[in-house]
């Protein structure tokens, strides 16, 4: 696979490459700007939590393979190529909106490509606005799941790597009918013309799929990196208590546990997943702010956010292109004397009003615990065997960690440097939006999912930590907690976008390999072990509000 990328890439100038989890994408990445015709500088994007991984395999492999030139290395070769490498997240600084135009790569190098999914954001704003700048750069894109809801995810990187040879079409309203047809969800439009790209008795994800992998400058992975077992089961922590069933409950009737109101559906749906690990969120302010000047703070504030939201649909430039380089421009518009710098200015609206208060209401996060159930069930599976503990919420992996008696690896270089050091003896915890994406722990075959994630792209990613080449046990274990309706639906929708990915990508999803469908769906009274009841709503007359 490697080297068929590495063949493919240079033939047609540019390259798009499912390739599954375990398949040895990093080492093509490096050897990339070797084989690119011409190529004098070139940058590789990377996630930030991979960057003490990539000095691991970038002395390992310049060991044996003849690598380009490292910026900021400590060697230099006469005529080999520079290669840059940055994180996702330097990309989306203040300090790198002309990041790209002072590299001046003629190769860009996209690990793990859907980190660029969405074009909205400010990080893929500065890499399309580079392209459309210098529309002579090749690009190669690799991700193990380039879409994780829909074709958009990634029709723009197609576009950019394969050109007028892009299996997607270019332009965004055609994109949008494909969707209608491919995407999963509710309501799914008929194929219509789609038709004629699948041959007779195949379904349209699968005719598209086909089609697409078979195209020039597409590399893609059709089967699984690694032929060992993957068990998933549910596991059911109880008794759930009845009152925070309850407030489960009245999260959903869109009030919090301690009398708040929510505004939005987005704020009730997150309130009651928090509730299923046992906690929610709220604001404090420690500095004792009154109600109406609290009330006229987050006014201001959201009238500030959707004023800044609103410029940056429009044309993104160079310190103009993110919310903090948004502000920067607007003091600057009002400062006195006038500004005569060579900075942009911006005359916001609201921003007189919102930087006359911004500083006058300081609240702090706070998580309320309202049960440790699900804490000291981890800690009980996190000391009868060896494994990793996945968190969504830092509070909950710190409050795990603690109980048990083992480390708690979140975000941060220091923790993504001592996880892969860590040798696989005792039980961890590990946050999954900082360590679920490329990492090797094949030295670990167990692992427990407290709040288990509704995106098949995640969960593909979180299974190829320890279901992947160079695992030395026999399988890998999963066990998924399931305890509440909020957590049943997650992976209800996870299975069916993992679904999704497999027929429109044919990369066989490691979610559906070992997965008891039935926990999907419902909590079958056979699979509730004894001691433990099935999720159940409480009537709010049992309630007794937090404080």
């Amino acid at each position: 696979m490697q080297a068929q990328a590495l063949l493919e890439a240079p033939r047609v100038g540019g390259l798009l490459a499912p390739i599954g989890t375990g398949h040895g994408k990093e080492l093509t990445t490096f050897l990339m700007p070797m084989v690119m015709p011409g190529c004098r500088v070139a940058v590789l994007f990377i996630p930030a939590n991979l960057l003490p991984q990539f000095q691991v395999e970038w002395s390992y492999y310049g060991a044996h393979w003849r690598l380009p030139n490292l910026a900021g290395g400590r060697w230099f070769r006469v005529g080999l190529p520079v290669l840059h490498v940055v994180s996702y997240n330097k990309l989306s600084s203040q300090e790198a909106t002309n990041l790209l135009e002072r590299i001046c790569p003629d190769l860009v190098i996209l690990n793990e490509a859907h980190n660029l999914k969405d074009p909205k954001s400010t990080r893929t704003g500065r890499f399309l606005r580079y392209f459309e700048e210098h529309p002579g750069t090749r690009l190669v894109a690799m991700s193990g799941t380039f879409a994780s809801k829909s074709i958009k995810d990634y029709a723009h990187l197609s576009r950019l790597a394969l050109g007028e040879g892009s299996p997607l079409p270019l332009t965004h309203h055609v994109v949008e009918e494909w969707g209608t047809a491919l995407d999963p969800g509710k309501v799914v439009a008929p194929p219509g013309a789609l038709e004629r790209l699948c041959e007779p008795g195949e379904h349209v994800r699968e005719g598209f799929q086909r089609r697409r992998n078979s195209t020039r400058g597409v590399v893609a992975t059709e089967e699984s990196a690694l032929d060992k077992p993957l068990i998933i089961r549910p596991r059911y922590p109880g008794p759930v208590p009845a009152q925070l069933l309850a407030f489960i409950e009245l999260a959903h009737a869109g009030e919090r546990p301690d009398g708040e109101q929510f505004q939005e559906q987005l704020q009730s749906v997150a309130c009651a997943r928090q509730l299923s690990a046992g906690f929610f969120h709220r604001w404090r302010y420690p500095k004792g702010e009154p109600p109406e000047l609290i009330e006229k703070w987050f006014a201001r504030r959201k009238a500030w956010n959707k004023e800044v939201w609103e410029e940056l649909k429009g044309e993104r430039r160079e310190h103009l292109d993110s919310p903090g380089l948004l502000t920067k421009a607007a003091i600057r518009a009002h400062m006195t004397p006038p500004y005569e710098g060579d900075k942009p200015v911006w005359h916001a609206g609201t921003w007189a009003e919102w930087a006359e208060i911004h500083a006058s209401v300081q609240p702090e996060p706070q998580a309320v615990w309202v049960s440790d159930f699900l804490v000291k069930d981890a800690a009980e599976w996190a000391r009868s065997r060896v494994g990793i503990v996945w968190v969504e919420y830092p509070e909950l992996g710190e409050r795990i960690s603690k109980a048990a008696g083992v480390p708690f690896y979140g975000g941060g270089k220091a923790a993504s440097e001592a996880i892969i050091r860590d040798t696989g003896t005792r039980s961890v915890v590990a946050s999954i939006k900082a360590h679920a994406t490329g990492k090797n722990l094949q030295q670990f075959s167990r692992n427990l999912v407290v709040t288990p994630p509704s995106d098949g792209a995640t969960w593909e990613q979180l299974l190829a930590r320890t279901h992947r080449p160079g695992q030395q046990a026999a399988c890998v274990e999963v066990d998924v907690c399931l305890h509440t309706q909020d957590l049943l639906k997650s992976m209800t929708s996870a299975h069916e976008r993992a679904r999704f990915i497999h027929q429109t990508e044919g990369q066989p999803q490691k979610l559906r390999l070992g997965i008891i469908e039935a926990a999907l769906t419902t909590v079958s009274p056979s699979l509730v072990p004894t001691g433990s009841i099935r999720p159940h709503l409480c009537t709010r007359s049992k309630l007794r509000r937090l404080p």
